[in-house]
Formats: structure tokens, sequence, C-alpha cells
């Protein structure tokens, strides 16, 4: 199957998969764990089967990342998006999942997403020859790998969520891509695999997306402004509503 096979799974239906197995990580994490806790009910099996669920929205995000870096027409446009998207979450994202309003130890994932558009946009620059007007190969892989530690120490030092070995992912999954079924689920597991050895085997789960990730036929699917605003903007609205919800019956 290649990018040009009509049959297959969308963009948009990738989204949904990464959306809806997001929403089962924050209900686990921000509600499941505070309100079963409190009322004596909590089941730790249970709470660990939801969050390896919950595995699997993050690499599927960086993998259409890496997908809409190569589809965009205009980068700075998609990295402001994320920009406005990452400012507009960080509230909903104390709230919902630390039940604070400033949670200083962390940040919401688009940052991380962010950094990452930022780092293979730079790279890719690199690779085109017109990184900084940089015509010296050795000098321009050597602003690429200054740029790449900076922004892993952004994200380190700046509490992004998955921080910088979320970074690396998406980098890896960059330099692995490919417009076919194999080199895309190659690049998706070596995402993986970096996240599994930087945060343990419960990323693992997330290896269970390779089978939708390799029947992913390269389409975006619908182009409606209704829906690109709801894939959008469900990331803060669910992290709201999880906040309001554990506030009211805690």
């Amino acid at each position: 199957m290649d990018s040009k096979t009509r049959i297959g799974i969308t963009g948009n239906e990738l989204k949904l998969i990464a959306m809806i197995t997001m929403l089962v990580d924050h209900i686990a994490f921000g509600f499941y764990q505070r309100y079963a806790l409190a009322n004596n009910f909590y089941n730790q099996d249970f709470y660990m089967v939801l969050r390896g669920i919950g595995r699997m929205a993050f690499p599927i995000y960086c993998f259409l990342l890496v997908e809409g870096f190569h589809h965009t027409k205009n980068v700075k446009k998609y990295a402001v998006r994320l920009l406005i998207l990452a400012l507009i979450s960080e509230v909903p994202f104390d709230f919902g999942l630390y039940a604070q309003m400033c949670y200083l130890k962390k940040t919401n994932v688009v940052f991380t997403l962010l950094i990452g558009l930022l780092l293979i946009w730079t790279i890719d620059a690199g690779k085109k020859g017109y990184l900084l007007g940089i015509n010296n190969l050795v000098l321009s892989k050597l602003v690429q790998i200054v740029v790449y530690a900076s922004g892993c120490a952004i994200a380190y030092f700046c509490h992004t969520d998955y921080n910088m070995i979320g970074v690396a992912a998406i980098v890896i999954m960059y330099v692995l891509h490919g417009q076919d079924s194999k080199r895309r689920a190659l690049s998706f597991a070596a995402g993986v695999l970096i996240l599994t050895i930087g945060f343990g085997s419960l990323e693992a789960w997330a290896f269970l997306m390779l089978i939708p990730v390799y029947l992913y036929n390269g389409k975006r699917g619908s182009s409606s402004k209704i829906i690109r605003y709801g894939f959008n903007y469900f990331y803060p609205i669910h992290l709201l509503i999880i906040g309001i919800a554990t506030a009211i019956l805690l």
C-alpha cells in the first residue's frame, strides 16, 4: 500500500484514535485516580490499563506532526498555530490534570510538539542548504546540532510533557520518514522505542498503533473547518471539562 492508495486510514482517522486514547489517559490521571482514591474504590491494575491505552496518543501526534510538516505549504503558520494552541491549553492542562491554575512542574505537550516542529524545520533547512545562509556543510551540521541540543534543553528545563525524550522521538520519526507504509511504520516504531527506553515499558503499549500507522494512506481526510478546529481545540476543552468535573465531584 502506498500514499496513492485510496483504501486505508486517513490522517483525520489517526487523529481520532489519538484523541480517544488521550481522553482515556487524561480521565484516568486527572479524574479516576483522585476520585477513586477519595471514595475507596481505586484499582491499580485498572488504572495502569487506562494509562497504557493513553500511551498510544503521543506517538501518533508525533507521527502526524512529521506528516504535517512534509505536507504543509507554510511551516511558519503551522508553528504559530501550535504556539497559540499551547498557550491556550496551559491553564486547562494544569487545572484538568493537576487541580491547579498554575502548575510549574509540568507544561502541556503541545509545547513539546512545537519544539519538535522547530527542530525538524531547522534540520530540513540544513539539508536544503539554506540554514542561516550557511553553505559550508560542516558548519551547517554544527549549527543543527547546537539547535537540537538547545531544543532538548528547553524541553527539559521548561518541564514540557514528555520533555526532551518526546522531542527526540519526533526528530527520529522525521529522520526515518518515508512515503511508503513500511518506512512510516519503521519511523513510528523508532519513536516509540525511544519513548519506551526513556520512560519505561508502559510506553510499549504504543507499538499496537503500528497497525493503523501501517494502514495510513497518506491522505488528510476531510478539510472541513469544523473538523479541523474540533481536532485542534479538543485538547484544552476536554482538559477543562475534566478539571470542572473533578472539582465538583470531589
